[in-house]
């Protein structure tokens, strides 16, 4: 059963050390479902919707990939967490890194797996994709709610993040930066977040694309836990 924690819905499941998961675009907790069963017998998972994602309500403020980091920090604010580990996926991971940024006595360690950095971390023909479609909701928007809200979201991904690499360098804590062998963020460009972190280091998922939380769930799960294994 799930319940709000300040801004946002939150469902936890399993024992142990909190792990936070943070979601994609478009999705809610249940992008890691299929990594509940691995990581449940050693984590407590504490899986929260972004805003106007799932089960959290849009709110006034606007949807920022900042904003949405200052969210989480109202949600473990609400919950008493301090210095928890962080696994972020996507537009997640983009999230976390804005948390350790914003609010680093919130973090712990970071698994951050598909970030990017800014859009233009993406690969030229994903980011043309994303903003072809951005602009085509943006026009339906004029006459039709629904689309507007989606514009607004797929916004996250055409306009943002915008996180200045050599900021980087603040976030204190071990970070685990993971990408498919054929994601679309271009390998250059994590490289270069692995670079800038102090304490970073990347594991390539071999034949995976973008979704590794649905499509090498385990393979993701046993990664994560080699890198919080105390």
């Amino acid at each position: 059963m799930g319940r709000m924690a300040g801004p946002l819905w939150c469902v936890e499941t399993g024992d142990g050390p909190p792990l936070v998961l943070l979601h994609g675009n478009g999705e809610s907790h249940r992008v890691f479902d299929r990594m509940v069963a691995p990581l449940a017998p050693r984590h407590r998972l504490v899986a929260l919707d972004s805003r106007g994602h799932g089960a959290t309500p849009r709110g006034e403020a606007p949807l920022t990939i900042a904003r949405m980091a200052d969210d989480v920090d109202g949600a473990l604010a609400e919950l008493g967490l301090t210095g928890v580990d962080v696994l972020g996926f996507s537009d997640g991971g983009n999230v976390a890194l804005e948390l350790a940024l914003r609010h680093p006595r919130r973090t712990g360690r970071l698994v951050v797996v598909g970030a990017n950095l800014s859009p233009e971390g993406l690969t030229a023909r994903t980011l043309a994709e994303v903003r072809v479609v951005h602009a085509a909701l943006q026009a339906a928007g004029r006459v039709v709610p629904a689309a507007r809200r989606a514009a607004e979201r797929w916004a996250l991904m055409a306009d943002q993040p915008r996180i200045d690499p050599s900021d980087l360098r603040r976030v204190g804590v071990p970070t685990l930066v993971v990408v498919g062998a054929r994601d679309v963020v271009r390998p250059e460009h994590t490289r270069l977040i692995a670079d800038r972190l102090p304490l970073a280091r990347v594991a390539v998922v071999p034949r995976a694309g973008h979704m590794l939380p649905l499509t090498h769930p385990r393979e993701l799960a046993a990664l994560v836990e080699a890198f919080l294994e105390p």
